[in-house]
């Protein structure tokens, strides 16, 4: 009894080393339990990998390849060992022969893919500046390692925590089942072509968050900031541009069916030998003709708040899949500016304008901006990347690219045992 009237004691004594001790307790509790959990998790998706691993493949067949390219610097320098961690073992216990190429200045994914055959590609403009069409099939994995991972969260949930979200992209990879999305194309003229999943965005908006880097002395604090330095600058910061689009409706936005014919087999006797035969069922496309007239365009000049552009891979409720122009209000006080961007702090997922703009649905978007910025040149965001604000034509390229879509849950994989631990195998 005395024993505990000591203890007692010494904490009434020393209450602020108490209370600060008790409180790293807490958290160090907390931080323990959490990485148990992630092991856990680690450790089914592991047991799930293993079995694709354990699987035959005749001689002929050459193992599955897949070639990741990693960007080391991203996430403050952690992405190599968040892959190392959570992606690499489930593809290594797969059977998948894995090649990582680290890039070390940006575009060096675009050229690399410029040299590159058929079979090993992971990035979205490189595989669409290539006029191979047979390169445009191949599978696209995205393994979110960054801090945005904008479509990412459209294809695994935007209320996953990290190592889960890696996990079931690896996974993905592993079951192979993928899914057609559309691309959104950005033509620049001249050979500055990029491509989109999510779709861009221009206004006060996007420059308040871009800005949003250099207040980091701010702290968490740093994001509602942002917005409050903005609505103190000139006002209203307003964005003049001239549109020339065509509306978008059921029948001209409709994916065109394209025949196609029974390739004829081929005998061969090392074909045969080496069972390389191509199968009767094997098809290959006839090109559709296309005998479509001219469609009418119409021009508007407006002044905005805000631009965006989505596409039908973020709008899965569209009648029809079409590009979503969003105009945001032509003059807004600085009270409403900030508490809508704080609003924007606090959304959960990729998400362009609000829910107030006026939409307009488009198969094809010219976009011209008019600006005289003292600060500097106006810009896009583009899937999260700042380009120049350029004359651009936009268009929706339907179903262009598969991508490696998540089937697993490891909520109904079967219990492990404690000692059955899946093992990499040297």
């Amino acid at each position: 009894m005395a024993f505990i009237v000591n203890i007692g004691r010494t904490l009434r004594t020393h209450w602020k080393k108490s209370i600060f001790f008790t409180g790293l307790s807490i958290y160090g509790v907390k931080y323990a339990y959490e990485r148990h959990e992630e092991n856990l998790l680690r450790r089914v998706y592991c047991a799930e990998a293993k079995k694709y691993g354990d699987e035959k493949i005749p001689m002929s067949q050459r193992p599955r390849r897949v070639t990741v390219f990693l960007n080391p610097a991203a996430q403050a320098g952690k992405a190599r060992k968040l892959f190392e961690k959570n992606a690499a073992p489930i593809l290594y216990l797969a059977g998948i022969e894995v090649n990582v190429v680290k890039t070390e200045y940006e575009g060096q994914i675009k050229k690399f893919l410029g040299v590159l055959e058929p079979g090993e590609t992971d990035t979205v403009t490189g595989i669409l500046r290539k006029d191979d069409k047979k390169f445009h099939k191949i599978p696209v994995g995205v393994i979110p390692l960054g801090y945005t991972n904008s479509f990412s969260h459209l294809l695994y949930g935007v209320d996953k925590d990290a190592v889960r979200m890696i996990a079931d992209a690896a996974m993905a990879v592993v079951k192979a089942v993928t899914k057609k999305v559309d691309v959104l194309k950005i033509d620049g003229g001249e050979g500055r072509t990029t491509f989109a999943l999510c779709g861009m965005e221009m206004g006060a908006y996007r420059d308040a968050e871009d800005r949003k880097s250099s207040y980091w002395y701010f702290g968490p604090l740093k994001s509602r900031w942002t917005y409050l330095r903005t609505a103190m600058k000139e006002w209203p910061p307003v964005l003049k541009a001239e549109l020339s689009y065509v509306e978008a409706t059921e029948e001209n936005m409709t994916v065109p069916v394209k025949d196609v014919a029974p390739r004829k087999k081929v005998w061969s006797f090392f074909g045969f030998l080496f069972r390389k035969n191509q199968p009767d069922q094997e098809e290959v496309e006839v090109p559709v003709k296309e005998t479509q007239e001219e469609e009418e365009s119409v021009s508007r000049s407006l002044s905005t708040m805000e631009l965006t552009l989505m596409t039908p891979n973020m709008l899965p409720n569209q009648d029809f899949p079409s590009i979503q122009v969003g105009i945001g209000p032509a003059e807004l006080s600085r009270s409403d500016f900030i508490t809508e961007g704080w609003r924007r702090i606090n959304q959960t997922g990729p998400k362009y304008g609000s829910e107030t703009d006026e939409t307009l649905l488009v198969k094809n978007i010219d976009i011209r901006v008019q600006g005289n910025q003292e600060d500097g040149p106006l810009w896009y965001n583009i899937d999260g990347e700042a380009f120049e604000a350029i004359p651009v034509t936009v268009s929706l390229l339907r179903e262009k690219l598969n991508f490696f879509y998540p089937v697993f849950d490891p909520s109904r994989a079967p219990a492990q045992k404690t000692d059955d631990r899946p093992t990499l195998k040297h």
